[in-house]
């Protein structure tokens, strides 16, 4: 059976990090209205009633920092996972992901991997500048790169996986 669309992936440094803004957009965006909400507020309380500007200081300094800790935290971790993928197997990981009418078979250039899974699967699907996310249960996401599309473009497959995902909640 020929595939209906073929798609490689280079997952890079700049791939995860992409991918990871893209699927905790919703926690991200409410972390970083919280933060600066209970931190302004408790730095107000402090200068407004107890007059203590340094005690404001801190809290607000301690605010910035809590506010940019996630951006900060999810580059460490892609490029330790970069060293770790490099380390491991000389390069970056490279695949290609094909797409039949009742199946996506993902494969691995690296590591010879190849899963095999139905539409029915697929929870969500989301879409990043650069990036289709098809996520699954366990937190298990494939990713499809806009851009190197071998068979097929991004408007017929937003237009296929809006068929074929039905279970999905889809954010195109």
């Amino acid at each position: 059976m020929e595939p209906l669309f073929i798609n490689d992936i280079r997952q890079t440094k700049e791939m995860y990090i992409e991918m990871n803004k893209a699927y905790s957009s919703a926690s991200q965006i409410a972390y970083k209205i919280a933060v600066p909400l209970v931190y302004g507020f408790l730095a107000f309380v402090l200068i407004y009633f107890y007059y203590n500007f340094i005690g404001a200081a801190i809290v607000a300094a301690a605010g910035v920092l809590l506010f940019f800790y996630p951006l900060i935290k999810l580059h460490r971790v892609a490029k330790k996972r970069e060293k770790q993928i490099v380390e491991l197997y000389g390069s970056e990981l490279e695949g290609q992901t094909l797409f039949y009418d009742d199946h996506l078979v993902s494969t691995g250039f690296n590591d010879k991997s190849e899963v095999k899974i139905e539409y029915g699967k697929i929870i969500k699907v989301r879409q990043s500048r650069n990036l289709y996310l098809l996520i699954m249960k366990q937190k298990l996401v494939v990713m499809v790169d806009k851009n190197r599309f071998e068979k097929g473009s991004c408007e017929e497959f937003e237009q296929f996986i809006k068929e074929k995902a039905t279970n999905a909640k889809i954010r195109l």
